[in-house]
């Protein structure tokens, strides 16, 4: 999925609406706003797919309530087949609940009714975030890393159980225990003093009651991103000190974007985008170790940041090489967006409160409030952009809390 610079380069789209009036709609209004936007339609979920394995296309956008296969239900599927296709979801008010369940499944949730230029502007983000992912330099960088991994089959059972009618704590705790590694993580999280919960837990489904769903959710993504990239032979880089760090930003940027009073979907995506910011540094640690060493070294050398060294060493940094992993999976644009720009906020592409925001400033006080962080370069937080967005006056209120969090140690 990629927006070519030339002019003449076609950004394939599918709207897809049991309603031929609203496809007309789209058919009328998008032609008229942008020539380079090769627009198809379908009346329902199977005529989708059955265009979709003729042709590729860089983005779907669904209406949520199609009789059969609803939009969830086949956005869900797009994910499994075609990946790499960006996928929009149209949902009214009432079906929210039924659409939260299914992140992961979708890039972005609109509410309808939608006014076209909002879902016009949806549709430029999108694809200019993946323009900004889709450089031939970083391509043959990701290349050298040989085969990638795909998403978990945990990951899929556990949306699959939580869009199903019956879905129920004791199943999922049931499908959490099946894989050894996610069970001691999540009871390692929950019975830290970070959470402070009074007793011990010691049941998986019990640990999914207290953390919630969606925490969980993230968290086994998490740890099947982690346990993809822990084979780094380079004394110097922690794995261990990683992991804690991305627990500490994928928590205290959720409790940021509470305190602006974000969506629940919003906060799931700014966690998993704090859990994974720093998934790149794993990838090239453990893959092209000699050179992370040297960039490491350079860094110390000449005390700069260490998205800089990477930049010196590999022509691409960290945070880029992360987010594209996440791109093929096919994570929600906000979560990408996040990993990606987290240490250059100011290319973001809107100015509305984002995980972006949330996440560069958890990282970035961690960097700054944290003793263990003290061997990684220091990432300072981006006033300017801050002040941008309006939220300069809220920086000390969160070094405060942060610093407060910060005492209790996650996995301790």
């Amino acid at each position: 999925m990629s927006q070519a610079a030339n002019h003449k380069y076609k950004i394939s789209i599918l709207f897809v609406d049991d309603e031929p009036t609203m496809l007309e709609v789209y058919r009328l209004v998008f032609k008229s706003l942008d020539e380079n936007w090769d627009l198809q339609f379908a009346g329902g979920a199977q005529e989708a797919l059955a265009l979709m394995a003729k042709m590729p296309f860089h983005v779907i956008v669904s209406d949520m309530r199609m009789p059969g296969m609803n939009g969830a239900q086949l956005l869900t599927e797009v994910l499994r087949l075609y990946p790499r296709t960006a996928r929009i979801i149209l949902s009214g008010f009432a079906e929210q609940e039924s659409v939260a369940k299914c992140v992961g499944a979708a890039h972005q949730f609109l509410l309808k009714p939608c006014d076209v230029m909002t879902l016009r502007s949806t549709l430029t983000r999108v694809m200019a975030l993946d323009q900004l992912l889709d450089g031939d330099h970083l391509k043959v960088l990701v290349s050298r890393m040989g085969a990638l991994p795909s998403l978990p089959s945990l990951y899929f059972r556990i949306i699959q159980e939580l869009q199903s009618p019956s879905a129920s704590l004791e199943r999922l705790g049931n499908i959490v225990a099946q894989d050894p590694a996610m069970t001691a993580k999540v009871l390692q999280l929950v019975n830290s003093a970070f959470f402070g919960f009074p007793q011990k837990i010691s049941n998986p489904a019990e640990a999914i009651n207290f953390l919630g769903v969606n925490t969980v959710r993230s968290l086994a993504l998490c740890i099947h991103a982690f346990s993809c990239f822990d084979q780094a032979k380079i004394p110097e880089f922690s794995f261990e000190r990683v992991w804690n760090h991305s627990l500490r930003v994928g928590t205290f940027a959720k409790k940021i974007a509470q305190s602006e009073a974000a969506g629940q979907v919003m906060l799931d995506e700014t966690f998993i985008a704090g859990l994974l910011h720093d998934l790149g540094k794993l990838m090239l640690a453990t893959h092209m170790g000699l050179e992370y060493k040297q960039a490491m070294a350079l860094r110390k050398e000449r005390n700069i940041p260490i998205c800089q060294a990477e930049q010196e060493v590999f022509g691409a940094t960290h945070a880029h090489v992360g987010a594209y992993l996440l791109g093929l999976w096919g994570l929600p644009a906000p979560v990408v967006e996040a990993v990606a720009l987290h240490h250059q906020p100011g290319l973001r592409f809107d100015q509305n409160f984002s995980p972006l925001i949330a996440v560069h400033a958890a990282d970035a006080l961690d960097h700054e409030c944290s003793a263990e962080m003290e061997a990684e370069s220091k990432t300072p937080l981006d006033v300017k952009f801050l002040a941008d967005v309006g939220l300069a006056d809220r920086i000390d209120d969160w070094r405060a809390s942060f610093q407060e969090i910060n005492q209790s140690p996650v996995g301790q």
